[in-house]
């Protein structure tokens, strides 16, 4: 099970994302991230992956994806760290 929430200030986005991302939750963390990139053009968006406990295949190529169209991560804990650092290149 994963839960997203998006947090809304001027200029700035936050997806706090909990759970498992993994197939089947991928595809609704994309919708949010997608809308909210809609609504909010050019407002930095972060994702706070502090409470995921899993990330699957599917998982990385979204934070891939979402790395590609500009999105920063939050993250911790020693494997989701190595799954950020593999998806930004080691950049934050």
């Amino acid at each position: 099970m994963m839960k997203a929430q998006l947090d809304e200030r001027p200029g700035e986005l936050t997806i706090r994302v909990c759970g498992r991302l993994a197939e089947g939750w991928v595809e609704e963390l994309e919708h949010l991230w997608r809308e909210a990139r809609d609504a909010h053009p050019g407002a930095a968006v972060s994702v706070d992956l502090r409470g995921v406990t899993f990330i699957d295949h599917a998982g990385i190529e979204l934070l891939r994806r979402m790395h590609s169209g500009g999105a920063h991560f939050l993250a911790a804990g020693l494997r989701n760290q190595e799954v950020v650092n593999q998806v930004t290149g080691g950049s934050k």
